[in-house]
């Protein structure tokens, strides 16, 4: 149950964290003193598929300040060391990836080969010497075409691209498509897109002879689960490997996986016995780091006389590349994203993953989310047009209620619990979005600007999130003899605000100001679990810890201080860092007295133990669903078909919201991704499987000039499953926008044009125009 008492000292207050961002002093894993390091450069395939034939390296050891060169024959432990990840909802075909390839290359950027030398420099010209023939391969760079009889196999062994599938249906779907007034089918397909956070990749290590123990810095997600794929390789117990993730520029989903690079230099470090450090380079990142979307769907919405869905059917297939670093987890979102906020009697889906010879992919912000809501949302403004109503008033005929919370659906989600959305008002969350981007009085000036030859169009999407997934997370609070409040978790921060809102929800607790509070996450040997940052889960699963061990240690200095007062238990007030007697402001004890106080030998033997700290874990039953609502309008060029983005308006529902700043902007930064996805960001390869928008001369990411102010607002309805109240909202954001721009540019030019695919481009809407 929600506990509205958490609320106090819950408000928008800026992040601590900016500070030293701002002024160029985080701590990044580049930026680490590890002087003397050796500097790791990779040799990556240049082909998408073939055989290694010979590799001469004689050329590249005899360059200045090289200190090696490495193939899978001299590093044997990375043979096999990166199988997929065990996911409960959908099970993958069984393969082992080397670290470095031994025999076959399955991506133009595999990592083949590592040069080691004194710095960044000579290590990659030694790299560029480096010899290597290759045989090359057929290769089969299109989903579509990879699920086809006669296509080459990505893996031999399994005999088909087809890496994982899921399937899923409720209701009497052949009955209700056999019933229906309309049925809508269209073929959908989604861009292949990559993250590109501000901090490339970077991993250094460094060996410990003596202890026999393993230091890493990674700008990962997931440290534990690097600590777990390094130990697994190098035959170390985990005890023996610490991986720390410091501050980390920006992750998306893309710095989840475990990589290549993480094993090879772990593994150079040991061998070498100094500290060995390696930086992914921008030109790099577009092969090295995971890819996402590339998605193709075929999918049908069947509709009753009076607009009421009766049926939702997708067939899609999702283009994982050639490797599966994060399981097939996608699948199983992308399919229970699909019926979103709407009554949906009736569903039938099937998904597959299938592999290709491009580079692996991995969730990213929505992961698989924005690809179900485009089709989903596209489907929704056709079938209004076709059947002449609305868009927005065919929306408002199978929103579901806010009476009938929590809704149960006849689904699993990806933990392999039923759906259940716990909480929320989606009429009104669409009635807001409306209010906010002036919906009437939009379509007002839209039609004066036809007058006058302009093409204006207004388009909105609703989605839903799965947040807070778990299994478990947990969280240390501890005050020191100074009085100084330390919350320590597992998990680690990309930009999320954790150093802030994790301490409000501590000071909250413990009646100090949340300046008072530090945070530190991201340390395997400062907390003994963790599953990491990921899918909008650190506020509600590791906020909810935080919250239950401060709760612990509170109830621990209410006791102290009811002894040291001789009073009840609940007469002790516990503010502004000090405990008093409710009523009598003094004598008052701070929190440096209170833990000298709870040293003392009679205090001990009374109450059982000294110190003022508790460790507490969370480990919620499923997840938590937030969901929105958001409006863009735009205008299209008549002569050259580019669309404007006017304006865009996004309301969500993030439960109880511990700091609305940091919401808000993680609201925005979502919503300018969700942008670059509708217009201009794409990964395109050519049929040989090489990327031709491999640079950020030719991957448009969106820009400040070509993004408006994003609209905040939010509809809040706190979430009965866990004590804060509160529902992830780091992804959500990124999900709605490419279904409402479309959707917009879809209204500009008149409803009736058929635009399916993503990223929308301006020789695609001319064409349109022109039709």
């Amino acid at each position: 149950m929600s506990d509205p008492a958490s609320s106090q000292n819950v408000h928008a207050v800026r992040r601590r964290e900016d500070g030293r961002f701002l002024v160029g002093r985080g701590r990044y894993v580049s930026d680490l003193p590890l002087a003397p390091a050796l500097h790791v450069a990779i040799a990556r395939s240049p082909h998408a598929h073939a055989r290694i034939v010979r590799v001469d390296a004689d050329a590249a050891r005899g360059r200045p300040g090289v200190r090696g060169v490495f193939l899978l024959r001299d590093l044997p432990e990375l043979r096999g060391a990166l199988p997929p990840p065990v996911v409960p909802a959908v099970s993958v075909q069984p393969y082992r990836q080397s670290a470095l390839a031994g025999e076959v290359v399955r991506f133009a950027g595999e990592p083949v080969a590592a040069v080691v030398a004194d710095d960044a420099y000579h290590a990659s010209d030694a790299a560029d010497a480096l010899r290597i023939d290759y045989d090359p391969l057929p290769a089969v760079v299109d989903p579509e075409q990879a699920v086809a009889p006669d296509a080459p196999c990505v893996h031999e062994s399994w005999g088909t691209n087809v890496a994982a599938g899921v399937s899923l249906e409720t209701g009497d779907v052949d009955a209700a498509l056999a019933r229906a007034h309309l049925v809508t089918t269209r073929r959908f397909r989604c861009g292949r897109v990559t993250a590109l956070p501000l901090e490339p990749r970077a991993v250094a290590a460094r060996w410990d002879p003596v202890a026999a123990e393993l230091h890493v810095w990674s700008s990962t997600q997931m440290p534990y689960a690097v600590r777990q794929r390094i130990a697994d390789a190098l035959g170390l117990p985990v005890a023996r490997v610490r991986v720390v993730a410091p501050d980390v520029g920006g992750g998306f989903g893309t710095k989840g996986p475990v990589y290549p690079e993480d094993l090879i230099v772990a593994a150079l470090a040991r061998r070498l016995g100094v500290a060995v450090r390696w930086t992914d380079t921008r030109r790099d990142s577009f092969v090295s780091t995971a890819h996402a979307g590339d998605q193709v769907h075929t999918a049908t919405l069947a509709l009753d006389r009076d607009g009421r869905i009766l049926a939702l059917v997708d067939d899609f297939l999702i283009d994982a590349g050639a490797y599966l670093p994060r399981g097939a987890v996608v699948a199983n979102v992308t399919a229970t994203h699909l019926v979103g906020l709407y009554r949906v009697p009736a569903f039938r889906c099937r998904g597959r993953i299938v592999v290709t010879h491009k580079v692996p992919g991995a969730p990213y912000r929505g992961a698989g989310r924005t690809q179900a809501v485009f089709v989903a949302e596209r489907l929704m403004d056709i079938a209004a047009r076709e059947l002449g109503v609305d868009p927005v008033e065919l929306r408002r005929r199978n929103l579901i209620a806010a009476d009938r919370m929590p809704y149960t659906r006849d689904l699993p989600y990806r933990d392999g619990m039923p759906i259940v959305h716990d909480s929320g008002d989606y009429p009104k969350l669409l009635d807001t979005a409306l209010a906010q981007a002036g919906y009437t009085a939009f379509r007002e000036r839209q039609r004066l600007a036809r007058r006058d030859g302009r093409l204006l169009g207004i388009g909105l999407a609703a989605y839903n999130e799965a947040t807070g997934i778990g299994p478990h997370e947990g969280a240390d609070v501890a005050i020191d003899a100074a009085g100084a409040v330390r919350v320590t978790v597992g998990v680690p921060s990309q930009g999320q605000g954790h150093e802030t809102t994790l301490a409000q929800i501590c000071a909250a607790r413990l009646g100090v100001p949340p300046g008072a509070v530090s945070v530190v996450g991201g340390d395997t040997a400062r907390f003994p679990a963790s599953n990491g940052t990921y899918a909008s889960r650190v506020t509600v699963v590791v906020g909810n810890a935080v919250a239950r061990a401060a709760d612990a240690v509170a109830e621990r200095i209410r006791r102290l201080a009811a002894r040291a007062f001789e009073c009840d238990l609940a007469d002790v007030v516990i503010e502004d860092g000090r405990a008093h007697v409710r009523g009598a402001p003094e004598p008052a004890m701070d929190l440096a007295a209170l833990h000298a106080f709870s040293l003392r030998p009679d205090v001990v033997r009374d109450l059982g133990e000294p110190g003022l700290g508790a460790t507490r874990y969370h480990s919620p039953d499923s997840v938590t669903w937030a969901s929105g609502v958001h409006v863009a309008t735009v205008e299209v060029d008549r002569d050259t078909g580019a669309v404007t983005l006017l304006s865009y308006h996004a309301v969500h529902d993030a439960g109880h919201e511990i700091n609305p700043l940091i919401v808000a902007g993680q609201t925005q930064g979502g919503a300018v991704q969700g942008i670059g996805m509708a217009l201009s960001e794409e990964i395109v390869y050519d049929e040989t499987g090489q990327a031709v928008t491999g640079t950020l001369m030719d991957y448009a990411l969106s820009r400040a000039d070509s993004v408006p102010g994003i609209d905040v607002a939010s509809v809040d309805s706190p979430s009965p499953l866990n004590p804060l109240g509160v529902k992830g909202t780091g992804e959500g954001s990124a999900v709605p926008g490419p279904a409402a721009i479309v959707n917009a540019v879809a209204d500009a030019l008149g409803g009736h044009v058929e635009l399916t695919r993503i990223p929308l481009r301006a020789e695609t809407v001319l064409a349109a125009l022109r039709r």
